[in-house]
Parts: structure tokens; sequence; C-alpha cells
């Protein structure tokens, strides 16, 4: 018995109690790494969905880190770093697009992304899911955002 227990108090020292785990993380799968085409969607509550017209969004890869632009009805976009490991990488924060001026919204839309997930599908294609809001004449409704990409 005093020999188990020594046996067990050593194999417990040298693999410690607690702490980091040695195992890196798994990085993100590089197939994410290129440029997609789709359509994106937004569906605001209280308002239609907007389809836009076809898209592409390039997407790099480092380890955990993928790169992608938000996409905005005005300018290039914003840009963005999601993390994650193996297939699906997030992203959260409060990134607005520039004001669009639109019928009805004389001061001006404003888009924020609010987060995002990235999905890189079995099938090879990528799925991009968000949220958001859109806010005019100090009025703000809750969005979702949605990109297919092949």
């Amino acid at each position: 018995m005093v020999r188990f227990a020594a046996v067990l108090v050593a194999a417990l020292t040298m693999t410690g109690c607690g702490g980091t785990d040695p195992t890196p993380a798994v990085p993100l799968d590089t197939g994410f790494a290129k440029t997609w085409n789709g359509v994106p969607t937004v569906a605001c509550t209280g308002f239609a969905t907007v389809t836009y017209p076809p898209t592409a969004v390039e997407i790099t890869v480092s380890g955990n880190s993928l790169t992608s632009r938000l996409l905005c009805s005005v300018g290039s976009g914003i840009g963005v770093t999601a993390t994650g490991s193996g297939s699906t990488a997030t992203w959260a924060g409060g990134s607005s697009c520039p004001s669009d001026v639109q019928a009805g919204c004389p001061s001006g839309l404003v888009f924020t992304h609010t987060s995002r997930t990235y999905t890189l599908n079995a099938n090879g294609t990528l799925t991009v899911t968000g949220t958001g809001t859109l806010a005019c004449s100090g009025a703000t409704t809750d969005c979702t955002t949605a990109f297919s990409g092949t």
C-alpha cells in the first residue's frame, strides 16, 4: 500500500495538478482561406429581408485566427478577426458600417455588426451567420445576417 501511495504521489507531481494543458489548440482548417462567392442576406425586425447581389468574400487564416470583412451597403466593409479551431470561428464586437442615407431615414441608416460565426461545412461550403442592429432616427432594431459561399 505504501508503494502504491508513493507511485501515486510521484505521478501527480510529474503531471501537475491544475495548470495549463500542454496540448496546443487545434488550428483553424486552412480550407477557410480563399475567396468565397455567395449571396448575403440581412433580416431586421419590422423590415423586409434584404438580399444583396452575389458577393465575393475573401478569408485568410493564420493558426486560430480568421480575417474577413463584414459587408456593408456603403464602402468596402469592415475588417475583423474571428478566432476558433477546426471548422468553426467566432467574432463578437461592435463595428458599425458607414451611414447610408435611405428613404424614411434622413439622418442616415447605420448597421452595426455585433457577432459572426463562420462554419466550414463538410461539403466544402462556407456558412456565415451573424447578428447586428439597425439604427434610424433614434430607433434601433435587431437583425440577423447570413452568407452561404462556395
